[in-house]
């Protein structure tokens, strides 16, 4: 069986191929059976000893499909059914692995003669919170030595939403079927699902399945056009590759300011003008490259920039409620990108949400506390389901939505991309900043919106990344740094071949 990359479906597009699957006769279970009997076998070899922990549907069903296939690999097998009240279709298949080895009558209690377990007791269709017994059983397992294969989810994590009901398998790889889900890579599917394979089962393309509110894929560069970004002219001068202003940087919050400041430059604007709210600002001749105005002649002269932000440090006392004000009143077709305390505002008052509704072009980026009061909700609540999360920013604010964290998700209309760079490094003060100056420097050069945030997101991941690995380890990596390494991909990327 082919292990393959296939788009992301949801739960009623996997209950539709189940069942056209079942009317003509193709057995799934047994397919996801010898899939994963197959993934073992090319992982380890007949004397690894193997635990298989069956549930009461389906998912139980694939596990005991595979005790049938390890065993008849020549594998030694053990398998604990762990419910009494089990669906018909799981007593089948019970019975069919009865015939061949007799299954355990309890959950055994040493785990260290197993170097694998596999971890078939809740799927894809779990909705409910874990009890306290199977989440007992689950803990023995996380706590065991073995490899753990989750199959098609790590029980406990809903695959759709990337969220743990209650504990969840903490899984080393996840073998999920058919096709992928989204929650896999975003939120705590991160945490808990370990290296992840697909095994198709069945051609996609057979099956004509119901459309999707929203179309689910990786945020990938193959369709993102930086190499406009490239530098091909030598007639050329600054105003060729964007004039751009960011305001913000309140009392005690110079640092946010020229932190984004500085990452627009190395990411290359060709002109960065600071808007500090506070009088008292100064420039840091650290870099004396960057430029100052108030936001007042920012604004009076707004035509002249060719994006903007508003937000890192701009604080929300009654200067930064008449900054934002001005600003959406005057900024007519300009590139506006918000973030931090600017969407706190535009969260909290109703005049300044119906104004920024009307921006033409525009980019929000909240992490889970801004998306919360936004939406209204507890930062909990967005992140039990970041997809709906982002989908309804998306819609209540009328822009293109960056909903940071792990896994972070861009969304533009009905196009949800799914970020995969990045790491717990980027877990510290500035680093939203950084994004935000990175993003605004693409806008200046010319990107569209959501190619800017695609583009800024998953460069902005991959400098931690790479920071990570030459460090050896994600203490210690500061928003600076992650600019200075930005600087470098994006040249690494815009002028790949040209300097060899």
């Amino acid at each position: 069986m082919e292990y393959a990359m296939n788009d992301f479906l949801n739960l009623l597009q996997l209950r539709q191929i189940e069942n056209e699957a079942a009317k003509n006769s193709i057995d799934l279970i047994d397919r996801a059976g010898h899939s994963t009997a197959l993934w073992v076998n090319g992982k380890f070899n007949k004397k690894a000893r193997i635990l298989i922990v069956a549930g009461r549907g389906n998912n139980g069903c694939d596990g005991l499909a595979a005790a049938i296939h390890l065993q008849q690999l020549g594998y030694k097998v053990d398998c604990i059914r762990l419910f009494k009240d089990n669906t018909n279709a799981n007593q089948e298949w019970f019975n069919k692995l009865q015939a061949l080895k007799k299954s355990l009558t309890k959950f055994p209690q040493d785990l260290e003669k197993y170097t694998l377990i596999i971890d078939a007791i809740y799927g894809i269709g779990l909705t409910h919170e874990l009890d306290v017994e199977t989440s007992k059983i689950i803990q023995k397992i996380n706590d065991s030595n073995a490899h753990i294969l989750a199959l098609d989810a790590p029980s406990g994590l809903n695959p759709f939403s990337g969220r743990v009901q209650g504990s969840s398998i903490i899984a080393d790889s996840t073998l999920t079927f058919i096709s992928d889900k989204p929650g896999l890579h975003t939120g705590d599917g991160l945490d808990t699902c370990g290296e992840i394979e697909i095994a198709d089962l069945i051609k996609l393309s057979d099956y004509k399945l119901l459309p999707a509110n929203n179309k689910i894929e990786f945020n990938l560069l193959d369709d993102i056009p930086y190499q406009h970004l490239m530098r091909s002219k030598f007639n050329t001068s600054k105003g060729n590759y964007g004039t751009v202003a960011i305001i913000g940087g309140n009392q005690g919050m110079h640092g946010a300011l020229y932190l984004a400041g500085k990452a627009a430059l190395l990411s290359g604007a060709g002109k960065v003008v600071l808007g500090a709210l506070d009088n008292d600002f100064t420039l840091n001749f650290n870099t004396p490259e960057l430029m100052s105005q108030s936001p007042k002649e920012i604004i009076q002269n707004i035509q002249a920039f060719d994006a903007i932000a508003i937000g890192p440090g701009l604080g929300q006392d009654d200067k930064a409620v008449k900054i934002l004000n001005k600003l959406l009143d005057n900024i007519e077709d300009s590139k506006l990108l918000v973030d931090a305390d600017a969407l706190n505002l535009i969260s909290t008052n109703h005049d300044l949400k119906l104004k920024f509704r009307e921006v033409r072009y525009k980019i929000i980026t909240p992490h889970p506390g801004e998306a919360a009061r936004i939406l209204g909700v507890t930062v909990n609540e967005v992140q039990d389901n970041r997809f709906m999360s982002i989908a309804d920013l998306t819609d209540k604010l009328n822009s293109v939505t960056i909903l940071k964290g792990a896994g972070t998700l861009i969304q533009s209309e009905k196009n949800i991309y799914i970020n995969s760079t990045g790491n717990p490094a980027l877990a510290n003060a500035g680093q939203g900043d950084t994004l935000t100056g990175i993003i605004v420097a693409l806008l200046g050069q010319g990107m569209d919106l959501l190619s800017a945030s695609r583009f800024g997101v998953f460069i902005h991941g991959l400098a931690a990344t790479k920071l990570v690995l030459s460090r050896r380890g994600f203490n210690g990596i500061l928003a600076s740094d992650v600019a200075e390494e930005a600087s470098k991909l994006i040249n690494e990327y815009v002028y790949a071949g040209v300097f060899e």
